[in-house]
């Protein structure tokens, strides 16, 4: 549905309890509707409360690390088979993305021939940013962030060791992608009359397609921890957090929530889009009419396009993008309200967690909507197997890029203390059924002839493939309960 710059009825809502909390800057929203008072803005675009005239919001990093995850995606893509070539080498030239020194390194993101700032490259987005120092549970040695695995555990892949970290899955996913393209191979499986190669170094003999792992399993344990797990955890009650952070024209509280935020991905304008502009090719534009394409401001990434994608496909008429934009920017307006005051009265506070509540709980509803259109097509694809062959090449590619990102978004889900996995919010739903519905995915999709990651079915290939099909439907039922999706949206995405 589209999504217009009017305030939803829950934002609405919320400026109205701002605004009862009482007159002057501190109060929030606009009280008696008083011109001279400030109003919570239609876009995320907030004046410092320190400088005058100058901008309060700042998000450079989290940009940075979208564009690496867009520039990882692009050279997995470039890769092909060169036989003889070093493993190592291959793996190095990815591994540069996730842990690189990348600053003078021009970023190879574009957008059909628009001039993109900032630019070259990406030390003039942001400087000293990469992916592992910001990955769920650290680099692997001892740095990063070592403190933000929440309960200390990562689980969902059966192949790691019980005290791997996200880091670990990230490397092997890299060192496999490294070895399909310097084996010189090109495995065949059957297909209706006759037989078909893979074609392509980035999808394995199992069925995994690891462009698509990698990117889903970063945009969860990289910006979607960072930012439900890290920066929405902010101690907003400490008074602290309201002085100004360094010389820059913001708090540290306005600051850690642009960073929140900025991992959400979404332009500054979102409301202004329809959900199918994002979900197309129209997820930017010239907002300020300057000529170029700003990165930080004008260009739809990451998650904030799954949620209108999802939106763009509700039956039940779902608006998780606004939802969720909302939230950000009534928070912000809270804490851009604070900054003048130094601290947040308790009216303020406790509308400030309302917002934390929903803008973490609806993000993750767009990726767990995600897993859901990803476990139909899975199943829509296992549907064409063809008596123990696959329909066509095509058919095996598209099973193993769906399943890819239904595995790699599913494997997000564990990273968000407000996951209703986690906090008792929806009843009968624990952390022990995430755990399970992981589990039951595997680590590599049934395929035609019934083999599940190399292992022959133990009846029939039709036995495996129906028992799989169970299996996934089973998780489909879990994730509308414990997200409370309507039963035909489920059905449809």
């Amino acid at each position: 549905m589209s999504k217009r710059i009017l305030i939803s009825a829950a934002l609405a809502a919320s400026v109205a309890t701002l605004s009862a909390c009482g007159g002057g800057s501190s109060g929030g929203g606009n009280k008696d509707n008083n011109p001279d008072q400030p109003s919570v803005p239609d876009t995320y675009s907030f004046e410092s409360q320190i400088t005058a005239g100058e901008s309060a919001v700042s998000y450079t990093g989290q940009t940075a690390r979208h564009v690496l995850i867009e520039d990882l995606v692009l050279a997995l893509q470039d890769l092909s088979d060169e036989p003889g070539a070093i493993p190592g080498d291959v793996a190095a030239d990815l591994d540069f993305y996730i842990s690189g020194n990348v600053d003078s390194t021009n970023y190879n993101y574009s957008l059909d021939g628009e001039t993109l700032i900032p630019g070259p490259t990406f030390g003039d987005i942001s400087t000293g940013k990469n992916l592992d120092g910001k990955i769920a549970g650290g680099n692997g040695t001892a740095g990063g962030e070592v403190d933000k695995l929440i309960g200390g555990e990562f689980f969902g892949w059966g192949e790691l060791g019980v005290n791997d970290l996200p880091i670990e899955l990230v490397d092997l996913f890299i060192e496999r992608v490294a070895t399909e393209a310097t084996d010189g191979t090109d495995p065949q499986f059957a297909i209706t009359g006759g037989t078909a190669n893979i074609g392509t170094v980035t999808v394995d003999a199992a069925g995994r397609d690891y462009r698509q792992l990698i990117q889903k399993f970063l945009l969860g344990a990289v910006t979607f921890s960072q930012g439900t797990n890290d920066y929405l955890q902010t101690d907003f009650a400490d008074d602290a957090n309201h002085e100004q952070d360094g010389d820059a024209p913001y708090t540290f509280a306005e600051h850690k929530w642009d960073e929140a935020f900025g991992y959400f991905g979404a332009a500054r304008d979102y409301n202004s889009y329809s959900d199918e502009e994002i979900a197309g090719d129209a997820f930017y534009k010239d907002s300020n009419n300057d000529g170029s394409i700003d990165l930080r401001s004008e260009v739809n990434l990451a998650n904030s396009t799954n949620c209108a994608k999802r939106d763009k496909g509700s039956t039940s008429g779902t608006d998780f993008s606004k939802t969720t934009f909302d939230a950000f920017v009534a928070g912000r307006f809270i804490l851009n309200q604070a900054a003048a005051e130094g601290s947040l009265s308790a009216e303020q506070l406790d509308e400030l967690n309302s917002h934390i509540d929903v803008a973490a709980k609806t993000w993750e509803k767009c990726i767990a909507a995600t897993v859901v259109h990803y476990i139909n097509d899975v199943v829509a694809d296992m549907n064409e197997f063809d008596n123990g062959a696959f329909a066509s090449q095509a058919n095996f590619l598209n099973l193993a890029k769906h399943w890819g990102e239904m595995k790699g978004f599913a494997l997000g889900l564990q990273f968000s203390p407000n996951s209703p996995f986690r906090d008792g919010s929806v009843s009968g739903i624990g952390l022990q059924d995430l755990k399970d519905l992981l589990a039951l995915m595997g680590d590599a999709p049934v395929l035609a002839d019934g083999s599940q990651n190399g292992e022959a079915p133990a009846g029939t290939a039709q036995e495996a493939i129906d028992a799989y099909i169970t299996d996934l439907l089973a998780i489909r039922s879990t994730l509308q309960t414990a997200y409370e999706f309507d039963s035909a949206d489920v059905e449809n995405w």
